[in-house]
Formats: C-alpha cells, sequence, structure tokens
C-alpha cells in the first residue's frame, strides 16, 4: 500500500528529534510533527546532559550550557558533603536550547513541523493513519511506521493502546522554580533526601548561568497523600536551609513550572501494532533522578534503527518490531531495572519505611560510598555497578549498627 511518508514521528523531544536525525542519516523518509511551535522552550526540565551522551552523540556545544564538576548531596539527619571531580561530568541546558541544538544536527528540516497537534492515531494490518490539527483545519497523513515520542501520556495509547497506562505509584511528579541571582553560579548539581525538602522523593538545584533550576517531587500517589502542599518544600529551601537561603536570598523568582515523570522501570511492551514508543513514553526515565535526556536520546536512535530495518525488510510484524525492545533494553533496561529497585528503597513515606534505608546507614557517611552515588547520579557509573560497588559498606554498616 502506498503511503504519504515511511516513518512518522510524533513530538519534538530528545527521543523524537535523535530518531528524525538517524533516520535521515540512514535514508528514511519520515515526517516529523510536534505540537509546539518552539518545541522544549515550554518543557519542564532540569536539563543535565551526562558527558558519556554528549560524546556518544556527537552534540555540539549548547548556546546556554553550564558545564558542572561537582556534586551536593545531603542525607536525611546527615551533613551536606561535596564531592568534587578534575573532570567534565555534563553540562545543564534548557530544554528550548537543546532542542534548537538537535534540530540543527538533523541533515535536513524540511521533514519537520511545529504547530501540529496531531490528534487521533489509528493503524491496520497494511498501514498507520493520524489526523492533524494544524491553524484550525484538519489533515490526514499515512505512514508504515509511527514512532511516539510525544510524553509520559502519548498520543498513540488513547487510540491504540500497547502498554498498561503507568500507575500514580510509578509516575513522578516534579514542580520547579527558576531563580535569577545577580552573578554566574558555581559548577555542582544539587541533591537533597529527606522528607525535610522533599515528599518522599528528593529536591534538586542545578545551576545554569544566573539562573538556578530547583525543583522536588515524587511518586503521583505520594505527592496526592502528602498533607504538606509541594511548593512549600522549595520555600522552606529557600528560606531555611544552608548553604542555598545565602546562595539564592537576592534570587527572583522568574518561573513556576511542573511536569509528570516515568519512574517505572522497565515498562513493556514498547512497541506493537506498528507502533514503537520512545523516551517517556515508553519509560526511558531515570527511576531515581527522573533524568531523561540520555535514555531518550537511546530510545530514539534505536526506534530509529528497527524502523530502517523494517523498511528495508518491507516487515512490520510485531515480531520485527520486537527488535527494538531487545536494543534498548540491552543498552539501558539495567539502569532502568536497578533504578527502579533502588526508587522503591528512597521515595516511600518515611513514616512507613520498616527500616531506614541509606539515609539511616552509617556507610553514607563513607567518602567512598558518597563518590560512587555521585557518579551514578551522573551518569559517570551504571546503577547496577554501583549496587555492586557499595554493597559490602552497606552490609558492614546494618551489620554493626545491630
Amino acid at each position: 500500500m502506498k503511503t504519504d511518508t515511511d516513518v512518522i514521528v510524533i513530538g519534538a523531544g530528545p527521543a523524537g528529534l535523535t530518531a528524525a536525525r538517524k533516520l535521515a542519516e540512514l535514508d528514511v523518509d519520515y515526517q516529523l510533527f510536534d505540537r509546539e511551535l518552539n518545541p522544549g522552550e515550554s518543557k519542564p526540565c532540569a536539563g543535565f546532559i551526562p558527558i558519556s551522551s554528549i560524546r556518544r552523540f556527537s552534540i555540539p556545544k549548547i548556546s546556554d550550557q553550564h558545564e558542572i564538576n561537582e556534586v551536593r548531596m545531603k542525607f536525611s539527619e546527615k551533613e551536606l558533603v561535596t564531592i568534587e571531580f578534575d573532570r567534565l561530568l555534563g553540562v545543564n541546558v534548557s530544554r528550548g536550547a537543546l532542542s534548537k541544538t538537535l534540530q540543527s544536527m538533523i541533515p535536513q528540516t524540511r521533514s519537520i513541523f511545529f504547530g501540529s497537534k496531531v490528534s487521533k492515531v489509528e493503524t491496520n494490518r497494511d498501514s498507520c493513519e493520524i489526523t492533524l490539527r494544524e491553524d484550525g483545519n484538519l489533515r490526514t497523513l499515512t505512514s508504515k511506521l509511527i514512532i511516539d515520542a510525544s510524553g509520559a501520556n502519548p498520543v498513540s495509547q488513547r487510540f491504540t493502546p500497547i502498554r498498561r497506562r503507568i500507575p500514580n505509584s510509578r509516575m513522578g511528579y516534579g514542580l520547579q522554580y527558576h531563580i535569577e541571582v545577580d552573578e554566574i553560579l558555581d559548577n555542582s548539581n544539587v541533591f537533597l533526601y529527606g522528607n525535610k525538602y522533599s515528599p518522599s522523593g528528593y529536591s534538586w538545584i542545578f545551576p545554569r548561568g544566573k539562573v538556578a533550576v530547583m525543583g522536588t517531587g515524587g511518586l503521583v500517589r505520594n505527592v496526592r497523600e502528602n498533607k504538606q502542599r509541594t511548593h512549600e518544600y522549595l520555600d522552606y529551601i529557600l528560606k531555611e536551609v544552608e548553604p542555598f537561603r545565602s546562595e539564592l536570598s537576592n534570587g527572583v523568582l522568574i518561573k513556576k513550572d511542573s511536569a509528570l515523570m516515568p519512574l517505572c522501570g522497565v515498562i513493556t511492551p514498547s512497541f506493537g501494532q506498528r507502533i514503537l514508543l520512545a523516551g517517556d513514553s515508553a519509560g526511558h526515565c531515570s527511576p531515581i533522578s527522573g533524568e531523561g535526556i540520555h535514555y531518550s536520546m537511546v530510545g530514539g536512535f534505536q526506534a530509529a534503527q528497527t524502523a530502517a530495518r523494517c523498511i528495508r525488510k518491507n516487515e512490520f510484524s510485531d515480531s520485527a518490531l520486537s527488535h527494538y525492545e531487545k536494543n534498548w533494553t540491552k543498552q539501558i533496561g539495567s539502569d532502568l531495572k536497578w533504578g527502579f529497585w533502588i526508587q522503591r528503597k528512597l521515595m516511600r513515606p518515611e513514616s512507613s519505611r520498616k527500616s531506614e534505608g541509606w539515609s539511616g546507614s552509617g556507610f553514607i557517611e563513607s567518602q567512598k560510598s558518597q563518590r560512587i552515588i555521585a557518579e551514578m547520579l551522573m551518569g559517570e557509573k551504571s546503577v547496577r555497578s554501583s549496587i555492586i560497588a557499595i554493597a559490602p559498606s552497606y552490609l558492614k554498616s546494618k551489620i554493626t549498627k545491630k
């Protein structure tokens, strides 16, 4: 059956734009649609990109990037610790600037359309069809495959569900303040754990030039059940918690935003009925930190690889699409799986915990353990290897405590 294009990509985030770039490089005909006129500019995101991702995807310098070589962490009832590195860990960026950079890396952009909302998705044995709303007008477009990278609640799921909806016990919610100060901020990303700083999640402060992006959150279920309003945690940090009160005391709140984050670990299936889910749509997001740029780019890249393979072979069965899931789980599945395991230990309401977990264990005061955790949070070390590295110290602290 003749179609308007080979692949339709929905969403111009890191997953969708990475997929478009790879499809173009593989000479696969595609069209990408995003409902925003300036994708990424209104997307709530702390914006950290690990140096490994920058190198892997050959990302050039981003206009507002802020280099990070230090991590500050505070666990419940513990002192703030600073872990310095003699190397670049990554950069903090705005999603709008990242979007423009990723667009510039696509060989040709005539197949990319902004301000086009996908309002309906249908698939059958022979093809896919989407309905687009553009300037108040509707039109339809057909393709052989769809890569849906439209977010945590993907548009295709409303019409052609291929996986279960992510429950509130596995979906995260984050609220952010953007604080503008007078001078360039330092080069450290901050993580604050404990019920003083979040509704059973953590708070973060990520510098970006003269703007500090600070946020807090947790699992949607816990946020809804929590008696304290989410913004009150951020207000408390700004008014009471040093050294951040002093560092940001003269700052001006210029923006507030919030977003859902799939903190679900490995969720399957991520393919079916001529559709490949990528990025947040497929749960490609760290269950520990909510960082999704790296994982989304891996998902988008693998989705494009599989789509190109299916186009060449003219094979669009679920069996042919399954190569996608095998490939992305091989690359990032371990991080998502073990990250979800750690999350269940850290993101429970403290009053319901049978044990105090990491924050109540002596091993967290070890400089070695602190550095390993910082490396894991910054994408320097895999989650599984981090767990293996700190396990002996953790077990020793539990035995000593007893």
